[in-house]
């Protein structure tokens, strides 16, 4: 049995990996996809499951897709569909609810939040017009997992439904596909969790275009600043916002990067991979490819093959 076990394991091992899906707007962004798949080439590995979706928030459209809609375990990313759950139904008594359960909590990140002093160095107060702002801030900035369960458990008892039917009817109402969803927890930590790079980017957008949309952004991660993406010197620098995610062999960043001429809405997921910085490569590699591919579009810098006015 051990030696039919190794053949087996050798077998699958040496099997041919299936070709990634490409897709995208060649139209709306020409040469964008040439320059992403250079990345993935240079920095990720046949060996991890990628997924990637970039979408246009000017041009409400999907730029570049790399198994777009596979739904992969997204680790903390999966706090991305609570936290936008819970923002579209807050109200006070959410607020206070969480307050109690904060109060109660302890750990160092809660009793920085509930020291008044220490919370305004922390940016946790810094819109005291929307009541318990702070909590949307330590579940997306701090990536605190209690925060993010306490809001899904509230949520699914108020609405009487279970958390996947909760999650679901929500993307529903946003518009937003989420084939493959599974939602088994709401801050990434079980590995059951499935969500594709296509629902994040497209609920991403969705709320960029909501009245939520500034609350919302300030509640991400920035580059060298206090959260999960500090000692991320991403070259993008302030001009991104995102939520990090990481479990054993898993790691995600989604969010919005700030271009010349527009705003991307992004998912970057990895499976399998088991190096954060080999994973950071890549998203730093995606992120300046973006970048860069935005500003020489509005320069008029794309090269002849670029706009397919080149030879072949």
């Amino acid at each position: 049995m051990p030696a039919l076990a190794a053949l087996l394991a050798a077998l699958l091992s040496s099997a041919p990996v299936p070709a990634p899906q490409v897709t995208g707007n060649p139209a709306l962004a020409p040469g964008l996809s040439r320059r992403m798949l250079e990345q993935i080439s240079l920095h990720g590995s046949r060996h991890w499951r990628t997924g990637l979706a970039v979408v246009s928030c000017r041009k409400d459209s999907l730029l570049f897709g790399y198994n777009a809609t596979t739904a992969l375990s997204p680790a903390s990313n999966q706090k991305l569909l609570v936290t936008a759950c819970a923002l579209a139904n807050w109200n006070d008594t959410t607020a206070r609810r969480l307050d109690s359960l904060l109060d109660l909590s302890p750990t160092r990140k809660h009793r920085i939040a509930s020291s008044p002093v220490r919370a305004d160095s922390y940016g946790l107060n810094a819109h005291p017009e929307f009541p318990g702002y702070r909590h949307l801030v330590l579940a997306n900035r701090e990536s605190d997992n209690m925060e993010a369960q306490w809001m899904l458990d509230i949520l699914s008892r108020d609405q009487g439904c279970a958390p996947q039917t909760l999650v679901g009817a929500f993307l529903d109402s946003c518009g937003v596909p989420h084939g493959g969803l599974r939602v088994a927890d709401g801050c990434g930590l079980a590995r059951s969790n499935r969500v594709s790079p296509l629902t994040l980017a497209r609920l991403l957008h969705r709320i960029h275009s909501s009245p939520c949309s500034d609350i919302f952004w300030s509640t991400l991660a920035r580059p060298c600043q206090p959260g999960t993406l500090v000692h991320r010197n991403l070259n993008v620098g302030d001009r991104l916002a995102g939520k990090t995610g990481f479990i054993r062999n898993v790691f995600a960043l989604s969010g919005y990067l700030s271009a010349e001429d527009d705003t991307f809405a992004f998912s970057f997921i990895l499976n399998g991979c088991g190096s954060g910085s080999r994973a950071y490569s890549l998203f730093n590699g995606l992120l300046d490819a973006l970048y860069g591919w935005d500003s020489d579009l509005q320069a008029g810098r794309l090269a002849p093959s670029d706009t397919g006015s080149g030879q072949n």
